[in-house]
């Protein structure tokens, strides 16, 4: 039986669609997954480097108080042979050595100024020396536990990297129809993110708050990083991550925020869709630690998105794992 031509173009477009909707999941899957994954390699080096501060600071705090034992020993010493050496002399002069009635009270105050200083030295040096014992075992632990996070982190995050570089070229090797499909369907999800904005209260025109405000300045802060590489980790000119942009931007505007997209939105506040304004904050992924880009108004934000990527601005994404909107206080 012969088979309709039209049925057949209508099964290959269908397959076609198909096809190009799977591959974009995917790319976006991927992403969002390598962005997370750089975030948590991130957060896991601070903490190994933390620990390793810590570790240096108890030891450096030890050996303070032990220099200051020695010190004081080699005080005791000195006076100690000064006193015999010179006993006749001495005496008249040191009230520890007179045998001088009136002066008993002052050579008790000697003897309570020199035994306190230094018992409460050695008390001090013990407690320091309890305290780096038990710390030294603590902080071992968790610099082992850290360093074995951060090597699986990092082990993890390469694979990711391979298999989104993988993902971009076969994006790029797609022709005709499929990448067709591919561009409609990007289109679709920022005209879509678009129409849910519309009802927001400031939505055409940037940056809309006033000059001298502090999402301006962060706004403006950011837009002087288009163009700059995607640099995981990155917080400068050289390169700047998603988080990276958003923390030189609003620390522009005097205002601090952690380099980790999940820091970030545990310290802004969150704000209703519809009440979105320029200068507010969008993450994605749970709790904000995939990624984040900043609103500069007119349906479009500013983002560093990815290795490979610039700095740029592009229309709003509502999909994609979007976690909601954070303010920065101040």
């Amino acid at each position: 039986m012969a088979i309709s031509p039209h049925t057949s173009g209508a099964a290959s477009i269908s397959t076609d669609r198909a096809k190009a909707a799977a591959l974009l999941k995917q790319i976006n899957t991927i992403n969002g997954q390598v962005g997370r994954l750089g975030q948590r390699f991130d957060q896991a080096q601070l903490k190994l480097h933390q620990i390793e501060n810590e570790i240096t600071n108890t030891k450096a705090v030890v050996a303070s108080i032990q220099g200051k034992l020695d010190k004081g020993n080699l005080q005791l010493r000195a006076d100690a042979v000064f006193a015999y050496v010179t006993n006749g002399s001495a005496a008249s002069s040191n009230p520890l050595f007179s045998p001088n009635a009136a002066q008993v009270g002052a050579t008790n105050v000697y003897n309570q100024l020199a035994e306190g200083n230094i018992s409460t030295t050695l008390a001090n040096l013990k407690n320091y020396r309890i305290k780096l014992t038990q710390e030294r075992s603590i902080l071992a632990a968790e610099d082992a536990a850290a360093t074995s996070n951060t090597r699986v982190a990092a082990t993890t995050f390469h694979s990711y990297k391979l298999l989104q570089a993988s993902f971009r070229n076969a994006l790029a090797q797609v022709k005709g129809q499929i990448a067709t499909y591919i561009a409609q369907a990007q289109a679709a999800a920022a005209a879509k993110s678009a129409a849910t904005l519309s009802s927001a209260p400031v939505n055409s025109g940037f940056p809309a708050p006033p000059p001298d405000s502090r999402a301006n300045i962060a706004i403006d802060a950011a837009m002087s990083y288009i163009g700059v590489w995607y640099s995981w980790g990155g917080a400068s000119r050289s390169g700047v991550d998603c988080s990276g942009l958003i923390m030189l931007a609003y620390n522009a505007a005097g205002i601090h925020l952690s380099h980790y997209s999940g820091a970030q939105y545990n310290e802004t506040m969150r704000v209703p869709l519809w009440n979105i304004q320029p200068g507010d904050l969008l993450f994605y992924g749970y709790h904000g630690d995939e990624h984040e880009s900043m609103y500069i108004g007119h349906n479009e934000m500013i983002e560093a998105p990815f290795t490979g990527s610039r700095v740029h601005i592009t229309p709003v994404r509502l999909g994609y794992g979007f976690a909601g909107i954070g303010r920065p206080r101040g």
